[in-house]
This record gives structure tokens, C-alpha cells and sequence, in this order.
């Protein structure tokens, strides 16, 4: 495996050699390479996160005080506030200076995921765009403490939830990859078949495998700083056929001179 590992992430231009690579060692190559996306997706979730807990606390420490009474919004607070952070964009207002139409707008103008607003006339959750409202009559008692204890527990999660999600993060990195391998594999075929070079459709792929490990992870670590690479699919396929090309030109026949 360790010979595989240079080939790949050091001198891919040699990824030809990796059609001896024995089952065995091709699922676990594939396990890294899905390993490696996980990871980076695990870092852009937990800056994510990261960013909801601490918005979510400093929308949670500005709430002023309010509670619902008999389907009624009552506040002794009677000023009309917004608060926004790079997650959130919160509206308080009692007095009914702030239509639900302009929450709708805000949120969509300022591209901000997450609008929460206390109106007058009921609670709106605006997530990406789509709007759920819920009246007052259906949340009787709610108070400054249950919203501000919903706040700080935003970003929050358990081990075991941490754990799910890494697993399932794994999973649909597998799958994605498996995409990818299954492309580039096809590429490799026809490759070989246009340089007429005798290499079964295993061999192939397990080329193929081989080729994606530096395009897999330069983007995985530019994703993980939370840079979006446009094209990355195309990229990767882009140089993992050049390398599969370059290698594939040593294995070419030679013609005799006349």
C-alpha cells in the first residue's frame, strides 16, 4: 500500500503500476481517498457549527424579555428591534411596524440562512427561504427563556450525534467518489483502447483510483479552509487523465522504422 500511497500523492505520472494493486489494497486506497473528503467535509461543518453557537449566543444575550399570554405577544419592551449576525437576522416587534412580507424580503436580500421574527400577530422561522409560521395560540407560555435557551443550544451536539454524522458523511462521500472513480475509470478505458494497450477494465480502474489522489486532496484542502472550488468534479477529471494519458505513453507500442 505504501508504494501505492507515493504513486498517487507523489509521482502520479507512474499511476500505470497501480494495475497490480490487489483488491484488497484498491478498497482500502478507495476508504482513504473517501476519508479525506469526509474529513474536509467534517471541517466545514464544524466551522459551520461553530458559527451557529456563537451568533445563536449573541442573538440569545439581546432578547428582551416578553412572553405569550392567552395567544397574546406581552412585553413590557415596546420598541421594535433587529438583530442581525452572518447566521441569523432576528426581529422583535410588538407593535406591529414590521410585516411579515419584510421579514420575507430581508432575509432573501441579505442572504442570511435563518430568519427569526416575534411580530405582533404570531412567530415566523424563515430557513432558506421558506417561511413557517406558528400562532400564538400554539405557543402559550412561551417565553424570553425558552427562546434564549433555544439560542445557546444552537451549534450544540452530542458525541454520539458527532459520530452519526461523520458516518454519515462517510457514506456520501463513498458515493460521490465512487461516481468520480467510475468516470475517470471509463476515461482510462478508452485511453487505453486509443493507444493500443491491452489492459483489462479492472486494471484500469484501479488506475483510474490511483489518478484522483492529488485532484482529491488539494480541493478537500481548499473546501476544508471553507473556499467553494467551482468545477471541481471537472478539475479533478481534467488531471487525473492527464496523468492517466502520461503514464499510459510508456506501455504504448512502438512502430518499426521502415
Amino acid at each position: 500500500m505504501r508504494e501505492y500511497l507515493k504513486i498517487g500523492f507523489i509521482n502520479p505520472i507512474e499511476v500505470i503500476k497501480a494495475r497490480k494493486m490487489s483488491r484488497k489494497q484498491m478498497l482500502g486506497y478507495f476508504a482513504l481517498l473517501a476519508l479525506l473528503i469526509t474529513l474536509s467535509m467534517t471541517t466545514v461543518l464544524t466551522s459551520v457549527m461553530t458559527n451557529l453557537r456563537d451568533d445563536g449566543q449573541e442573538i440569545a444575550e439581546n432578547i428582551p424579555a416578553f412572553e405569550i399570554e392567552n395567544s397574546e405577544f406581552v412585553t413590557d419592551n415596546q420598541e421594535s428591534y433587529i438583530h442581525q449576525t452572518n447566521t441569523f437576522l432576528f426581529f422583535f416587534d410588538p407593535n406591529g411596524e414590521i410585516s411579515l412580507e419584510e421579514v420575507e424580503s430581508n432575509v432573501e436580500r441579505l442572504s442570511v440562512p435563518v430568519g427569526v421574527a416575534l411580530l405582533e400577530d404570531g412567530f415566523y422561522l424563515n430557513v432558506t427561504g421558506r417561511t413557517l409560521p406558528l400562532a400564538y395560540d400554539q405557543l402559550d407560555g412561551f417565553n424570553q427563556e425558552n427562546l434564549v435557551r433555544l439560542f445557546q443550544q444552537l451549534g450544540t451536539f452530542s458525541p454520539l450525534v458527532l459520530l452519526f454524522t461523520f458516518i454519515i458523511g462517510f457514506i456520501a462521500s463513498s458515493f460521490s467518489l465512487a461516481y468520480e472513480w467510475l468516470i475517470v475509470a471509463l476515461f482510462a478505458n478508452i485511453i487505453a483502447t486509443l493507444q493500443r494497450i491491452r489492459s483489462p477494465f479492472r486494471k484500469n480502474a484501479r488506475v483510474a483510483l490511483v489518478s484522483l489522489s492529488i485532484p482529491t486532496l488539494v480541493i478537500s484542502v481548499i473546501e476544508a479552509f471553507g473556499y467553494f472550488v467551482p468545477l471541481a468534479f471537472e478539475l479533478k477529471l481534467a488531471f487525473s487523465i492527464y496523468f492517466i494519458y502520461t503514464s499510459f505513453k510508456s506501455l504504448r507500442p512502438k512502430t518499426k522504422d521502415k
